[in-house]
């Protein structure tokens, strides 16, 4: 009978100053200063300090802290980074939390993704859950299933999920927002800090958007050139230049609408 036996894969280990190449390994563990001159395929990778991988990273674990930087594109079933992080390619992962400034300079392939801190996708997001605090800045699109955030949000394209719900806390722009539910409230908040801040800055807690469409619509706090849905509720502080609804209509008296068309 013949046997394949397993080829054990052993672990790489930097700590300090030091660079080693890249490869097939268990656990990669870099500390201090460290640098990988290759691609690495690995069961789990723990960077602190400071480390860079100089390729593309496939591992079922990633863990950094401090700052990090992977080059290549990078594909895991968990990512949780926090520090300062760098991932220059486009980052696929089912899972991905991340606290502290962070940044993917290309695509974001995700099932579940979990920001607080600071985080800029510079291509698009795609997947299934998005849970923001914070802010979150995507160059392109993000289609998911679920958009939640609260803090500030930037999205240069559009955003298209079934639910959508944002908290505003800052100044926010989403070119356009599409969905069945689509929910903008804003947080009131009485720090005097936050009221000078946003006085001297001449900025406002207000979502800006060109295009926002959906089932049902609630806005608060949000300027857009047109809204379209079935049934549309405007709250306080809005400025609409055009409602188009086939259902329902509810504004408040202290909001601005342009002009209102039942279609």
């Amino acid at each position: 009978m013949n046997t394949v036996e397993k080829k054990k894969l052993h672990d790489l280990k930097i700590s300090g100053s030091g660079t080693s190449g890249g490869g097939q390994f268990d656990e990669v563990k870099i500390s201090g200063s460290g640098k990988i001159a290759g691609d690495v395929d690995c069961r789990e990778m723990k960077i602190s300090g400071s480390g860079t991988v100089a390729g593309d990273v496939k591992a079922g674990v990633i863990k950094t802290s401090g700052s990090s930087a992977i080059e290549g594109d990078t594909k895991a079933e968990t990512i949780t980074t926090s520090g300062s992080s760098k991932y220059n390619g486009s980052v696929m992962a089912a899972e991905m939390n991340i606290s502290g400034s962070s940044k993917v300079a290309r695509d974001l392939i995700i099932e579940k993704f979990k920001v607080s801190g600071s985080c800029k996708v510079g291509g698009k997001i795609q997947g299934g859950t998005v849970k923001a605090s914070g802010a979150l800045k995507v160059e392109q699109d993000c289609e998911v299933e679920t958009f939640s955030s609260s803090g500030s949000v930037h999205i240069d394209g559009l955003l298209n999920a079934d639910n959508v719900q944002i908290e505003i806390n800052h100044e926010s722009f989403i070119k356009e927002i599409g969905g069945e539910t689509i929910s903008v409230t804003h947080h009131n908040s009485n720090r005097l800090f936050k009221q000078v801040v946003n006085f001297f800055l001449q900025k406002e807690d207000i979502l800006s958007s060109e295009l926002i469409e959906g089932d049902e619509v609630h806005l608060e706090n949000t300027k857009a050139k047109l809204v379209r849905g079935k049934n549309v509720v405007i709250k306080e502080n809005c400025d609409i230049d055009t409602i188009e609804y086939s259902g329902t209509v509810d504004v408040h008296k202290d909001s601005r609408i342009g002009k209102k068309v039942k279609i």
